[in-house]
Formats: structure tokens, C-alpha cells, sequence
């Protein structure tokens, strides 16, 4: 039985240092910004127009085209006027095919995204422009920053998940579980956090992983047992925070700003979890299982018939009940210790120089 409980008030900010060296599989996840940038042709996605009874047209919205870049992967861009691009999508996996890991550099990222969509759309960018670009003296509107940790297994990663679904809040409310993701402010105008399994994510069909994608099987079981965290801040909580110009983030930013977020949730009651994959069995052999691993005396509670039957069906899943639990587990572990910084996973050895991990060069400007 594992334990999971929070400890409010930890300090984590002396910690950022620590591991900011490191290359620790935190990233930028999902980039909205306008960027200042020259060009003749308009770029747009097709349109949407709103007629009256005589045809005549009462409003028209451009849409967002999507460019393919790494492996299928898409990112939206239109024209705002002929001075500025939205752009707006995951830069990370349109620059290496996915997003299981990252750099946390957002102005590198939108700078080698904006050299990129020069040569495929015929752009013509000013010097000022491209100054721009590697100053960061443009506005964002949402900027989805993400670290994820690793448990011992999947079902870990699932048990963790219905442990904060039941035993915690935020400013929001009680969280909301859709599907296997577990939101804190999901419809939140300014800021949200989720969390869920990423191996299970990758399991299904949207999310799998391109079929031509290196080391494939690595990636698919590097991803296994890790815990996905997610903190999105919108154009509101961008501008209160003084985080709505790129040049206001460091590559420490979006980390920092995620485990303040994280450090913000609510969840101070303790309870257990099993470290058995307890899904599928029937409410009464949880009931069993939960009694058995807080120490009770099963022969003792149960008919002998019954409790030889039970025994039946915990040992085919290689657990014997007949042998009795200590009364006081000696593996409490605080639920928020499972998010502590220097537990972030780093980028794995074997993707480092490789296609699968994208690191912006540095950008040299006039003013170095």
C-alpha cells in the first residue's frame, strides 16, 4: 500500500537552480503569439462568412492554415495584415514529431519556427523583424509549459490520478476528470493544470506515434509509467503575471511557473492507494484487498469458504492473502513528493543529438 498525502508550504524555489542545467524533459507544449513579419501574399486557411437574407456578407473570420512539418505534425498560421503572423500549435512536435520531451526555450523555438515558414511560404521578414524574433519583443496568448515524472509503473500513474481526483482542489473547485485526464480550471479563462498518464495517451489512436518515427519502441517505453503535468496560461493570467512579451521568459520560466501552480492545488488529506493494479476487480475484492493490506486478520473477518476463495482469486494476481500485513505501512509518501522538481525525468541519453530532441542554437542580436 502506498500512501499519498500533501505537505503544503514546501519551498521549491531555491531547487531551480539545481537542475536547471540539467536536460530535464520540462518543455514548452503549445505556443500562441503574433509575430511581426513582412509579407506580400496573405496567408490564410480558407474563410468563414456570415450572410444576411440578401447574400450580403455581415462578417467574414479567415481561418488558420495548417503547415505539415515533422512527421505529420501541424501547426496553425494565418495572417493578421501584411505586417504580422498568428502562429499558434505545438512548435516543439512540428519541429521533431513529438512532444514527449523538449526545451523550455520559447523564443528559440518560435525563432527557428519563423525561419522555417520564411522558405515555405516566400515570406519576406525585415531586419527589424528578425531582431524581433530573437529579442522576444512580441505578445504571447497562451503558453502551455510541462514537466512530467516518472512512477514505478502505468498503473501507478492511473492510481495517482484517482487519488487527486478525490482528495484535492484548486481556486477552481474540485478538479474534473474527463476521459483519463484530470483538470484543475478546465474552462478557466486564465489558467488550467492537468494531469495524466502520457503512456496511456500514446495508447490511443490520435496520439500514437508516427509509424517512421526513430527509436519508435524506445519512445513508446520511455513514456510507460511517466505522469504528465501541464499548466496552460492564457492571455489574462499572461499579462497579470508580466509573462505576455516572449522577452519576459528565461528557459527556468516555464518550469517555475508550473511547480508554483502545482504548489498552489490543494490536496491536504491522506489516504491510500493499492500498488496493485486494482482496475477490473469487483468492489468487494477491492474492500478485501484494502483490509488485508492495512494489516486485518482476513481468517478472522471472513467465512472460512470465503476467505479460501477470495485467496483463490488474489493469486492469480500473485498475491497471497493468506500472509498476513504489517499494521502500519512503512512506504508513506507524500502525494505532491511524487511532483518535486528534482523528480522531473530528464531527457533520455539516447535521444540527446538525435532528430528525436530539438535544441535552438543560441540567437546572436545586434546588441551582443
Amino acid at each position: 500500500m502506498v500512501f499519498f498525502c500533501l505537505r503544503l508550504g514546501t519551498n521549491w524555489s531555491h531547487l531551480v537552480t539545481i537542475w536547471s542545467q540539467e536536460l530535464v524533459a520540462e518543455m514548452i507544449d503549445w505556443i500562441t503569439a503574433i509575430i511581426p513579419c513582412h509579407h506580400d501574399d496573405m496567408i490564410v486557411g480558407g474563410r468563414v462568412a456570415s450572410t444576411n437574407n440578401y447574400g450580403e456578407i455581415e462578417w467574414l473570420v479567415h481561418k488558420k492554415q495548417q503547415v505539415r512539418g515533422s512527421h505529420e505534425a501541424s501547426l496553425n498560421i494565418k495572417s493578421i495584415d501584411n505586417k504580422n503572423i498568428l502562429i499558434d500549435g505545438n512548435i516543439v512536435k512540428w519541429l521533431q514529431g513529438h512532444n514527449l520531451f523538449g526545451t523550455d526555450d520559447l523564443i528559440g523555438l518560435v525563432y527557428t519556427a519563423m525561419l522555417r515558414l520564411v522558405g515555405l511560404f516566400n515570406l519576406s521578414p525585415s531586419t527589424e523583424d528578425i531582431e524581433i524574433w530573437k529579442t522576444g519583443h512580441y505578445r504571447l496568448s497562451r503558453v502551455d509549459c510541462t514537466a512530467m515524472w516518472e512512477l514505478p509503473k502505468r498503473h501507478d500513474v492511473r492510481a495517482w490520478l484517482r487519488a487527486a481526483e478525490m482528495q484535492s482542489k484548486s481556486r477552481h473547485g474540485r478538479p474534473i476528470m474527463t476521459g483519463s485526464t484530470l483538470y484543475f480550471g478546465k474552462n478557466s479563462r486564465r489558467w488550467s493544470v492537468k494531469f495524466y498518464s502520457k503512456g496511456d495517451e500514446l495508447d490511443a489512436r490520435k496520439h500514437k506515434l508516427p509509424d517512421e518515427i526513430d527509436q519508435r519502441d524506445n519512445l513508446y517505453d520511455w513514456a510507460d509509467n511517466k505522469l504528465r503535468g501541464e499548466l496552460t496560461l492564457r492571455s489574462l493570467q499572461l499579462k497579470e503575471k508580466q509573462l505576455s512579451v516572449a522577452a519576459q521568459w528565461k528557459t527556468s520560466t516555464p518550469v517555475e511557473q508550473l511547480l508554483a501552480y502545482i504548489q498552489s492545488l490543494n490536496m491536504s488529506e491522506q489516504f491510500n492507494i493499492s500498488a496493485v493494479d486494482l482496475e477490473g476487480l469487483p468492489a468487494r475484492l477491492i474492500a478485501v484487498y484494502k483490509l488485508w493490506k492495512e494489516g486485518e486478520d482476513l481468517r478472522a473477518l471472513y467465512p472460512r469458504a470465503s476467505f479460501y476463495r477470495y485467496r483463490t482469486e488474489f493469486l492469480k494476481r500473485g498475491i497471497d492473502i493468506a500472509i498476513r500485513q504489517p499494521s502500519k505501512p512503512d512506504n508513506v509518501i507524500p502525494l505532491v513528493r511524487v511532483l518535486r522538481p528534482e523528480a522531473i525525468v530528464q531527457v533520455p541519453e539516447w535521444a540527446i543529438g538525435t532528430s528525436l530532441y530539438f535544441e535552438p542554437e543560441r540567437r546572436k542580436t545586434s546588441t551582443d
